[in-house]
């Protein structure tokens, strides 16, 4: 089987020089190299960025006063490190009551061409580009919300022009645009798609529709590993235990003895030497983050019906809880709670203190692999599984996806089931897309295992997560929403505007118990943003 080649995807190559992602969720937990600050000429700050400018001596939000004369003549101000985070503060309310959508969005520019001599010559540790960071801007104390559409659709323009007008070999830095409601989240997902619609080869429309019908309807489950985290500057496997090696004791080994053994008998050794709740809390200090990754918050921003993952870390729950505002049902140990997102640690948990990673604890878990394995083989038969930093050899991972194929066979040998799933690896795996030809779509995104390769290879999968996240958003909760209304076409305004009585009298309210009818007009009116 040939692998599929995801540069296939338009946007992919259409981000070489530098690109926008979006997410819906949180700024504060979102991990960047830099991040943006509203504020106005006068170096106003608002409470809600208090965690990304820090407190004055008072414990009142930090201004930003002493740079007037640059934010004035220049629209934003380069800060710098403050505290754990390197910000660009940008003048979207201007000098007076009276702010325009135009006169912001020059500010923007100017700021976004600081941020690129800033960053110039800075080489991010763990990702292929410096990523910056920014909230939908100007339409809080910006006293632009009633143009809330406009906003979207002149900054979005605004960054593309900017990425655009990059010299051919400057490969610049990356924007992902944190929304904090759905409705925004909604809108600005519309206004991509009505600028950015290429079509797609016919090779490629052959696995790619598919997962976007099976994201649009809910029945996309994901499965990711270490590469989802890799950004967040995790340490490497050898790394980690030359780490918890120097906190041990009088311990006889050094990194290199180590080392020479396989992964799992020196985690025996060094569990030994510690003790199980010793080493789960040291591990605990060096895996635990207070934040997530890009590629978190995009498989989160899909709201996958599950999430399946090897890894540890919280990394993902922060990004679900973010898009959900609800906490993250973590299975096998939670009861699952309606409206939650759900994820299905296979090796365990930190925050819970039990992890796999010794021979015995890999031995005892093959007693519980049946039922982990079914709830991926249930995704697999009804749904679909898309699978991305992960090199998919973990040995439930295969063993799921085995059966579930040699189900197939035997039931039809003569007319194979579809695909169950989608991987995307980050470098070549021949012999791994052969193991898995008829049971999985196997694309592939870089052509090289080096590690700068890999890094841009993992670059393009967030490229390709983006895309999809794009296609899949099918949310209207802004169409009957006046702030929103030069997102619509002239036929789609004039059907709004014809909504409108129907949402007047429903957003009134009226006495009396709603009958059925009632609470289905509401319930319509309520996902195209109208009550």
């Amino acid at each position: 089987m040939t692998a599929h080649d995801l540069s296939d995807v338009p946007t992919i190559r259409a981000g070489e020089k530098g690109a926008v992602f979006v997410v819906r969720g949180d700024l504060k937990r979102i991990d960047a190299d830099a991040y943006l600050v509203p504020t106005d000429s006068n170096g106003t700050v608002e409470d809600a960025w208090r965690f990304l400018v820090g407190v004055d001596e008072r414990g009142g939000t930090r201004q930003l006063w002493e740079h007037q004369d640059e934010l004035s003549r220049q629209g934003g101000v380069w800060l710098g490190p403050v505290g754990e985070r390197s910000l660009m503060a940008v003048d979207v309310g201007g000098a007076s009551r009276v702010n325009s959508v135009d006169d912001m969005t020059v500010r923007l520019a100017k700021s976004l061409a600081i941020v690129d001599e800033r960053l110039e010559s800075w080489v991010p540790h763990d990702r292929a580009r410096p990523l910056l960071a920014m909230p939908l801007i100007g339409v809080g104390e910006g006293q632009l919300a009633d143009e809330t559409g406009d906003v979207i659709l002149e900054v979005l323009a605004c960054i593309r022009e900017h990425f655009v007008e990059r010299p051919p070999a400057d490969r610049g830095f990356d924007v992902v645009l944190v929304c904090f409601s759905d409705s925004d989240y909604a809108a600005v997902q519309h206004a991509r798609r009505s600028v950015s619609s290429p079509e797609l080869p016919a090779e490629a429309r052959r696995w790619l529709d598919p997962l976007v019908a099976h994201a649009r309807r809910g029945e996309l489950a994901v499965v990711f590993g270490a590469g989802a985290s890799a950004s967040l500057g995790l340490p490497l496997w050898s790394e980690l235990l030359a780490d918890i090696s120097r906190r041990l004791d009088d311990f006889p080994m050094t990194a290199q003895d180590l080392a020479t053994l396989d992964p799992i008998d020196a985690a025996t050794i060094l569990i030994e030497a510690a003790g199980t709740d010793q080493f789960a809390t040291w591990m605990n200090d060096i895996l635990g983050r207070d934040r997530h990754s890009l590629t978190h918050g995009l498989l989160a921003t899909l709201r996958p019906s599950l999430a399946i993952t090897t890894n540890y870390d919280q990394g993902y729950e922060l990004a679900a809880e973010a898009v959900t505002g609800r906490p993250v049902t973590v299975l096998p140990w939670d009861t699952v709670t309606p409206g939650s997102a759900r994820i299905l640690k296979l090796h365990g948990d930190l925050q819970r203190g039990q992890i796999v990673l010794s021979r015995d604890q890999f031995v005892a878990m093959a007693a519980f692999r049946r039922p982990l394995s079914g709830i991926l083989q249930e995704r697999m038969m009804i749904g679909h599984v898309l699978a991305v930093g992960t090199s998919m050899g973990d040995s439930t991972l295969v063993h799921a996806a085995e059966e579930v194929r040699a189900l197939g066979q035997a039931v039809d040998p003569l007319n194979p089931r579809a695909t169950s799933g989608t991987v995307i690896f980050t470098s070549p795996q021949p012999a791994r897309a052969r193991l898995m030809q008829g049971t999985f779509d196997v694309a592939t995104a870089g052509q090289s295992s080096d590690l700068a390769a890999v890094r841009e290879a993992a670059r393009d999968v967030d490229l390709f997560l983006d895309w999809l996240a794009m296609r899949q958003s099918s949310d209207l909760s802004f169409v009957l929403d006046p702030r929103y209304r030069a997102l619509l076409t002239d036929e789609d305004a004039e059907v709004a505007l014809r909504l409108e009585p129907l949402r007047d009298h429903y957003a009134a309210g009226h006495s009396g118990e709603p009958s059925e009818l009632d609470q289905a007009v509401h319930a319509f009116l309520r996902r195209l943003g109208g009550v």
